[in-house]
């Protein structure tokens, strides 16, 4: 818990929001020395304006220059950003290798020079309602039509910039509406502290994953899954958790969702959701985790306990059945699904069979897969909702 709180603190300490005025923000495309030289200004000779060696430009160098530059006769100035100068200031060559070939883009504002992300441009097409395709293509005709659209469309963004630790590299990683509200990373320490007062019990952490964009938790309360398993004498502990995630960079609101985990295996039910507006309460936050997700956790229990006493005689029909009803293919996919089907029948003995049974065979599910982060995350809301079935689902037909 200790670490995973230090990270998101660290990542909050080095975020900073500011609004911006389009008007007065410079767009600088990234180009490459050949594509320039080839296609916007034919007569144009790199030799002797930045270095004497194109390998060089091509490989040490990122070229990038004004928007009015590039479409004038004569080619005025073109600035470079150097592999030697980014390393210098304190920045790594990833940073030099995103710049150049991924974010492709630079904003001067104010007389500050600005890194960006390479997803800063979803954002920034949001705010001037350019969708599509078009998002993603970073030539200079599309900054050049974004930048004239801020002009004559002008308004005050949010942005969002991180600083790398120890330098004056500044990175602008979204620009947010003016009403966007920013939520620092440290929300986290405020939510444990807040789930300890109301579960009565610290949650343990589970696991946990923070990047630049998204920090996401597993939390889980240990104690009260004991509590429950005396409680409803069920032959299997489930410890009820919570996984919560956010980001500040739009990429996730704010977010809480049920988690039980069986042995190594975890599912996740339906949560809340807190968006980036002007609404949104920070403070109201753990009042819904209480009245949304702690005060349902008997629920689960209390269907489990009620599927005990449901008797199936033919398991493997029904598991067949119910891929498809909790939409498990959708998330695995037909292949995966073909050959797990028999395999999560062979536990099956032959002999009458509990719906408990079968939905515990369910739940075991995500920690028998591996899957990447989305499908993975698609399969264990999915098999959740096993628990929440009709009765009727698990009968003959």
């Amino acid at each position: 818990m200790n670490e995973f709180l230090d990270a998101v603190s660290e990542l909050s300490t080095n975020t900073f929001t500011m609004s911006m005025a389009t008007e007065q923000m410079e767009l600088l495309p990234v180009v490459d020395a050949d594509v320039l030289k080839n296609s916007f200004i034919p007569s144009l000779s790199f030799s002797g304006k930045i270095t004497p060696s194109p390998d060089i430009v091509n490989k040490e160098i990122i070229c990038l220059g004004r928007i009015q530059d590039f479409f004038s006769a004569e080619l005025e100035s073109l600035q470079a950003i150097s592999l030697k100068q980014i390393l210098e200031k304190g920045g790594s060559k990833d940073l030099f290798i995103e710049s150049k070939e991924q974010s492709r883009l630079f904003i001067r504002y104010k007389k500050k020079f600005y890194f960006t992300s390479p997803k800063l441009a979803e954002s920034l097409c949001a705010r001037i309602k350019l969708y599509g395709d078009a998002i993603y293509d970073t030539s200079v005709e599309r900054t050049a039509f974004i930048a004239r659209r801020l002009k004559n469309e002008p308004q005050t963004l949010t942005a969002l910039i991180r600083t790398l630790p120890g330098s004056g590299i500044r990175k602008i990683m979204m620009l947010g509406s003016g009403h966007y509200q920013y939520i620092p990373q440290t929300i986290f320490k405020d939510v444990v502290d807040a789930l300890q007062m109301m579960a009565k019990e610290r949650p343990h952490c589970h696991s946990w994953k923070v990047n630049s964009f998204v920090s996401t938790v597993y939390l889980e309360f240990p104690d009260m899954g004991t509590r429950f398993q005396k409680e409803f004498q069920l032959p299997d502990h489930f410890i009820p958790g919570i996984c919560i995630t956010t980001s500040d960079t739009c990429d996730a609101s704010l977010s809480a969702f049920p988690t039980w985990r069986i042995g190594d295996s975890i599912v996740e039910g339906p949560g809340i959701l807190m968006e980036h507006n002007g609404k949104a309460s920070i403070q109201a936050f753990p009042e819904s985790i209480s009245r949304e997700i702690l005060s349902k956790y008997s629920g689960f229990l209390k269907q489990m306990k009620h599927f005990q006493d449901l008797r199936i005689a033919n398991p493997e029909e029904i598991l067949s059945r119910l891929f498809g009803k909790l939409k498990i293919m959708k998330a695995v996919g037909k292949k995966r699904t073909l050959r797990l089907i028999p395999e999560r029948s062979e536990s099956f003995d032959g002999t009458t069979y509990r719906a408990y049974d079968l939905i515990v065979n369910l739940l075991q599910l995500p920690a028998d897969c591996t899957l990447p982060e989305s499908p993975a995350k698609k399969l264990r809301r999915a098999v959740y909702d096993a628990v929440f079935l009709e009765d009727k689902q698990y009968a003959r037909r």
